[in-house]
């Protein structure tokens, strides 16, 4: 997929950002648009008493049929209270681009030259963590924060911004708190040894991929099991689905219900091997028709989960979990904020010829045809599931150090 644009060089870029002042956290100049070349929101930043840590993501969506050159965003905590109550920090371990500053206000910046894998294609959205440090937790509050994101595209670095405020609440509610995040669907996928699945280029008509989405629990109680429903684009199909999923007669929704997948408050997922987990990654395998016109992204996909009967853990060396009994059936369980309980995924499709590299589509800019209602996030490369359920248990671990320069 051409990008009928030119990419910078790594040092001309580098200076272009220097002279734009894109490397401060005061935030690039905007140019005037008649027409939003994209969009970005920010869900789940409430967060229950006792819980020191959450992680939420910044979703950008590239509404453009070019890949940006550039993008930024900066976060600003205007409220003197902050301080004292909690913070808004960059993740540790990356995934937002290279970040500076401090508390009060930093940024996080990508560009071709710099996390280029970051870059949203067209139509697609990508999922930018940011984590809310709790720093006292005693009693409910409320305070408010601004988020100020910016895409530039081509070589003259000329910036569209928009800027926006968020509220983060704590509240005196000790429950569940579930979220979810699934990338783009981007690379093709083969069964490999032992039935795991391997990546095989990006994806094409014909062809099949996974759709990936990570649960994580952030709250004060256990769940005892999760309910996902999917929606697939036009399009797009489910093939080999897990035991646990329904399909429905045109094949574009599952309703998948784990009943006995367990997941406990981060606080109680300490060691790797004890059987207790806060986070899940699961997959359901998609086929693209044979008659998809392509390069295009097939976006207006959603995945959305909820959590099934909320009920503490017993302690680690209580006995696991098995199959509910006859007589009973899993019912929703309580959940702080559900807004981060649902999230948008892209299926973006290479045209065929050739092997299409393993950017999943991202690397090669503009020139792709956008349907649907422009939802999406990009996703990651590599593919290591095991296919029958499609289910990885996955360890979150809780971090004091704050990654903050001085």
């Amino acid at each position: 997929m051409a990008s009928g644009r030119r990419w910078l060089a790594g040092p001309v870029a580098a200076a272009l950002l220097l002279l734009t002042g894109l490397a401060t956290p005061t935030g690039p100049a905007a140019a005037a648009d008649a027409e939003p070349k994209f969009s970005f929101d920010l869900t789940g930043t409430t967060i229950a008493l006792g819980v020191q840590k959450k992680r939420v993501h910044l979703r950008m969506t590239n509404l453009t049929d070019e890949t940006p050159s550039v993008v930024q965003f900066n976060v600003y905590s205007d409220e003197l209270d902050w301080l004292n109550k909690a913070s808004l920090n960059w993740p540790e371990g990356g995934g937002s681009g290279e970040c500076d500053g401090d508390t009060p206000g930093w940024y996080c910046q990508f560009s071709s030259a710099v996390h280029p894998e970051l870059l949203p294609a067209p139509g697609a959205t990508v999922d930018l963590p940011i984590d809310i440090r709790v720093r006292e937790d005693q009693e409910p509050y409320e305070g408010r924060f601004r988020i100020e994101a910016a895409m530039s595209w081509g070589t003259d670095v000329e910036w569209i911004k928009s800027s926006k405020w968020f509220t983060l609440r704590l509240v005196d509610e000790p429950e569940a708190d579930l979220s979810v995040v699934a990338p783009d669907v981007t690379q093709s996928v083969r069964i490999g040894a032992g039935g795991r699945l391997e990546p095989a280029g990006t994806l094409k008509p014909g062809e099949s991929g996974a759709v990936r989405y990570r649960v994580v629990n952030h709250g004060r109680k256990a769940v005892s099991g999760v309910k996902a429903t999917l929606r697939l684009p036009a399009g797009v199909t489910f093939t080999r689905p897990p035991k646990e999923c329904v399909i429905d007669d045109n094949g574009r929704s599952a309703e998948c219900t784990y009943d006995t997948l367990a997941l406990a408050p981060a606080e109680q997922d300490t060691d790797p091997n004890d059987g207790i987990h806060s986070a899940v990654e699961l997959h359901n395998l998609v086929l693209v028709s044979a008659d998809t016109k392509a390069p295009v992204t097939l976006d207006g996909a959603t995945v959305r989960v909820e959590g099934l009967t909320a009920e503490p853990l017993a302690a680690r060396s209580g006995p696991e979990r098995t199959e509910l009994p006859v007589n009973a059936v899993a019912v929703p369980a309580a959940d702080v904020d559900a807004s981060d309980n649902e999230d948008g995924f892209a299926v973006v499709v290479a045209a065929s010829g050739g092997d299409g590299g393993d950017d999943g589509g991202n690397g090669g800019g503009g020139g792709l045809p956008v349907t649907g209602s422009q939802v999406g996030l990009i996703a990651g490369a590599g593919l290591a599931l095991v296919l029958g359920g499609g289910l990885m248990l996955l360890v979150a671990r809780r971090r004091n150090r704050l990654p903050f320069v001085g």
